[in-house]
C-alpha cells in the first residue's frame, strides 16, 4: 500500500503541471493570418481592365472535404489490493482522423484513420463509398464497419465474429476493420430493406466465394414497435464460421423509456428442432436530463445463451444467463462531480464484477477518475490486463486515471 500512495502521488506532480501548461498552447487559426492584413487601394484604370476573379481550384476542392476527428489521452495506476499486492501503471493515446467528401449530390467517400500509443498501431477504419441510385437504391461498398444491433451492454451485432463462447460487455478496445462490405438498402415506405455482402480475407492474390459472407435485414415500424427481421450465412473459410443464423429484434420507446429485445437462432436447415445455438438479449434503458440536477441515465439488460454444439442431447446443452447494469449522474447539481456504477452478474454461477466510479473535471478537457473493482466469484476483469478472483476469494482493485479528450 506505501508502495501504491508514493506512486500515486507522484503521478499527481507528474501529470498536473502537463495539462495545465497543455491549455496555454494556441491553436492554428487561419482567420488570424489575416488580422494584420491592409486594404491595397487600386487606381481605377487598373479596376476597370481587371480580368474577373477566379476562384482556386484548391479552394473548391476543400469546400468538398469535411475532417472530424477525437484525441484521447491517458495515463494512470491501477494497484491491487486485495488478497495480495500489485501495481499497474500505464499511459495510453488514441486518435481517430475521418473525412468526408461529396462534390456530387449523389455520391460522397468516408474515411477513418485511427492511431494509437503504446501499441504504434496504424489502420484504415473505415474507407467506403456512398452511392445514391436514383432514388430508389443506396449502395455502400468498402470498409464500412458497419454493426447491427441496438444493445448498449451485451453484443448484439450479427455481422462481426463474435467470441460466442464468452460473454461480451462493456468492451471499449479498438477493433481493426478487416472486411470488405458492400450494401445494397432498398427503401420502402417507412421502412427498408437491406442486403449485404461481406469478404473477409488478407490474402489478395485468393480472391474466392470461400471468403465471402451473406447477410439480410428487414426493418419496418408497426405502431410504436420497430421490427427487423434478420439472418447471416457465414463464410465457408471463416475459422470461426457458425451455423446460419435468423433473428429478430423489436425496439420500442414507453413512457421515455426505450425497450430493446433481440434474439438469434443458428441451424443448419432452418427448422428449429436442429437448433445449435442461441441466444437472446432484453433490456431497457432511462435518461433523465434537469437543468438543475444533470444528466442521469440506467440501463439493464439480460442475456441468455443456449449452446449445443458440444453436447450429445439437449438436456447436456449449456445454458448461460447473465445479468448487465449501467448507472451514470453526470453533473450532479450543475458540479463538475460525475458518479458512475457498472456490474455484471453470471447469475448460474453467482460470478462477476462491480465497478464504481467517481470523477472529477480538474481543468478544461482534463478528467480525473477512481475508480474501485471488485470482482468475485470466480470472473475475471479486464482493464489494460486481465485480473481474475477465484470463488473464495474476491479481487479488489484500485486506480486512479487522468484522461485528456478532445473532439475536433
Amino acid at each position: 500500500m506505501r508502495q501504491f500512495c508514493c506512486l500515486f502521488l507522484a503521478l499527481c506532480i507528474f501529470f498536473l503541471p502537463h495539462a495545465v501548461f497543455a491549455q496555454e498552447e494556441d491553436s492554428f487559426d487561419v482567420d488570424s493570418m489575416f488580422e494584420s492584413a491592409e486594404d491595397i487601394e487600386v487606381p481605377e484604370e487598373q479596376a476597370q481592365t481587371a480580368p474577373p476573379a477566379v476562384t482556386p481550384v484548391a479552394s473548391d476542392l476543400l469546400q468538398n472535404i469535411k475532417l472530424y476527428g477525437s484525441f484521447n489521452a491517458s495515463m494512470g495506476l491501477v494497484g491491487k489490493i486485495y488478497p495480495d499486492d500489485a501495481l499497474m501503471p500505464f499511459a495510453s493515446f488514441e486518435n481517430y482522423l475521418g473525412f468526408t467528401a461529396r462534390s456530387a449530390k449523389d455520391i460522397s467517400v468516408k474515411g477513418q484513420v485511427y492511431t494509437s500509443f503504446p501499441n504504434f498501431e496504424i489502420t484504415i477504419d473505415q474507407l467506403y463509398f456512398d452511392y445514391i441510385l436514383e432514388d430508389f437504391m443506396y449502395i455502400t461498398a468498402g470498409a464500412t464497419a458497419t454493426s447491427w444491433g441496438n444493445s448498449l451492454l451485451f453484443d448484439t451485432n450479427i455481422l462481426d465474429d463474435e467470441a460466442d463462447d464468452v460473454t461480451v460487455l462493456f468492451n471499449t478496445e479498438h477493433e481493426a476493420t478487416k472486411r470488405f462490405d458492400a450494401i445494397f438498402t432498398i427503401p420502402i415506405g417507412r421502412g427498408q430493406i437491406q442486403a449485404m455482402g461481406m469478404y473477409k480475407s488478407s490474402n489478395v492474390d485468393d480472391l474466392s466465394s470461400k471468403y465471402l459472407s451473406y447477410a439480410g435485414a428487414i426493418e419496418y415500424p408497426l405502431g410504436p414497435l420497430s421490427i427487423k427481421l434478420f439472418g447471416r450465412k457465414w463464410a465457408s473459410a471463416d475459422t470461426k464460421a457458425m451455423q446460419p443464423a435468423f433473428g429478430v429484434e423489436i425496439t420500442t420507446d414507453i413512457f421515455g423509456n426505450h425497450i430493446n429485445l433481440w434474439g438469434k437462432v443458428h441451424t443448419p436447415r432452418g427448422s428449429f428442432e436442429d437448433v445449435s445455438y442461441a441466444k437472446f438479449v432484453g433490456g431497457f434503458s432511462r435518461l433523465w436530463s434537469t437543468e438543475n440536477m444533470g444528466k442521469i441515465g440506467f440501463v439493464a439488460e439480460y442475456q441468455f445463451i443456449y449452446d449445443s454444439r458440444s453436447s450429445e442431447t439437449v438436456i447436456d446443452a449449456k445454458r448461460s444467463n447473465n445479468l448487465a447494469l449501467t448507472f451514470v449522474w453526470r453533473h450532479i447539481a450543475k458540479s463538475d462531480i460525475s458518479v458512475a456504477t457498472q456490474w455484471y452478474l453470471n447469475l448460474d454461477e453467482n460470478s462477476g464484477y462491480f465497478i464504481p466510479s467517481l470523477s472529477l473535471d480538474t481543468f478544461s478537457h482534463v478528467t480525473m477518475t477512481f475508480i474501485a473493482p471488485i470482482i468475485y466469484g470466480g470472473a475475471s476483469y479486464t482493464y489494460k490486463t486481465t485480473f481474475n478472483s477465484t470463488k473464495d476469494l474476491p479481487t479488489i482493485l484500485l486506480g486512479v486515471i487522468f484522461t485528456l479528450s478532445l473532439d475536433y
